[in-house]
This record gives C-alpha cells, sequence and structure tokens, in this order.
C-alpha cells in the first residue's frame, strides 16, 4: 500500500525515554506498516505536527502532557482541539507507570472529564459492549477478555474486568476485584473521542485494541 493511502498516525511522547522503542517494538513495527506514522518528541514540533496534518489517531505515549512546565502545556489545548474537532486521542503505552494518581485527576480535567485513578493489579478484562465506540473502531479486532496488569480508573469503562474477576498474583492471596472500575476508558469529547488504556505492560492484546481504535488490524 503506498503511504499516501495509509491513515496518519502521530506519537506524541513529549517525556520520551530511550528504551520505548525496545519496550513496543512489536507494536510500533506493526503500526509502521499499516499506517503513514509520524512522531512529535519535542515542545516545537509538537504544534506543528498536530495543526498540519489531518490524522487518523493521535497517540499520547506517556506523560509529557502532564508536566508543569508552561511551554509544554501550551500543547494541551491543541490536542484537546483536534479532538474536539472529530479527532481520536489514545492515551496509555507509558503514561499510566509514570503518572501519579493527583495527576491523573488534573490532567483528566482539563478534558472536562471526572476521571481518577484507582486499582492497580493483573486481572482479567473483557470489552464492554455498553460502549460508544469512535466512529474508526473496527469492532471484529478488538482482542477477547485477556489478562492486563493495569492502572484502572473510574467512569467511561471500555474494558471491565471479567464477572467474579480475582486478582492474578504470584505472591499473594487472589481477592475480588473492584467491577466498577476499569483497565479502558472512553468518553466523547465534542465531535472527537479520547481513550486511556491503562495496561502498564505492554500486552500484545493492548497492541491490538489501540489499533483496533485507529481501524487498523495488529495481528499478521
Amino acid at each position: 500500500m503506498a503511504s499516501a493511502d495509509k491513515p496518519r498516525i502521530l506519537l506524541l511522547s513529549l517525556s520520551y525515554e530511550d528504551y520505548f522503542e525496545a519496550s513496543y517494538a512489536q507494536f510500533l513495527d506493526r503500526l509502521s506498516e499499516v499506517s503513514d506514522l509520524s512522531r512529535a518528541k519535542t515542545i516545537d514540533a509538537a504544534p506543528r505536527a498536530i495543526s498540519s496534518v489531518s490524522f487518523k489517531a493521535i497517540i499520547i505515549t506517556d506523560q509529557g502532557l502532564t508536566h508543569p512546565d508552561p511551554t509544554k502545556k501550551e500543547v494541551l489545548p491543541k490536542v484537546k482541539r483536534y479532538i474536539e474537532e472529530g479527532g481520536l486521542a489514545i492515551i496509555g503505552l507509558h503514561f499510566p507507570s509514570f503518572t501519579t494518581p493527583k495527576i491523573f485527576e488534573s490532567f483528566f480535567y482539563a478534558f472536562d472529564l471526572p476521571w481518577k485513578s484507582g486499582a492497580y493489579h493483573r486481572t482479567a478484562f473483557q470489552f464492554s459492549p455498553s460502549t460508544k465506540l469512535p466512529p474508526s473502531a473496527e469492532l471484529a479486532w478488538l482482542p477477547e477478555p485477556y489478562s492486563m496488569k493495569a492502572l484502572s480508573m473510574l467512569y467511561e469503562k471500555m474494558f471491565v474486568p471479567v464477572p467474579g474477576a480475582l486478582t492474578e498474583s504470584r505472591v499473594d492471596i487472589p481477592e475480588p476485584v473492584d467491577e466498577t472500575q476499569a483497565a479502558v476508558l472512553g468518553a466523547k469529547i465534542g465531535l472527537g473521542h479520547l481513550v486511556y488504556c491503562g495496561d502498564v505492560n505492554g500486552e500484545r492484546e493492548s497492541f491490538a485494541l489501540i489499533m483496533a481504535l485507529c481501524g487498523l488490524h495488529f495481528s499478521t
């Protein structure tokens, strides 16, 4: 497929770490195959990238947008406007591992969302059929129920614990999971959508999930 025919995807990585490439190599390789992939790692590049090109999705890969640095805060309104005008932004990958609960609340408040961080554990999650997916999403490519270690959150639940789920640990006794919390959340903002994926270990199924929301197929 010619590059011009591929959907454009932007990776927004304002707190980029060198080991990001190794941690998510499988995901990045596949994403590069099926999309016209761009990256913005600096505060100068990000606003220009968001404003100059029409992207199928922006994937926010780390906590860079949460930093108090005033220059980084200038990017946040542009991301919000992109969503409000019909764009899809997906937050995940390094983000849940490097963002504190207090920062979570204030960050999502900037999008007028009352999302708060919740439990941190591994358990089995499944898609919630009541979720309103972005128009680009391919339902058939969403993963089946799978085990994920995640920082869960409240509200707008997209991937929720399976019925009767227990925490999964090699050292602790399994405990019942709070089924009111979710590892993946989504919300409509204006004409577009914002999605949070709390997976901290880079599960293959989470890669499939993110790509399916973009209308892309992860499996080869």
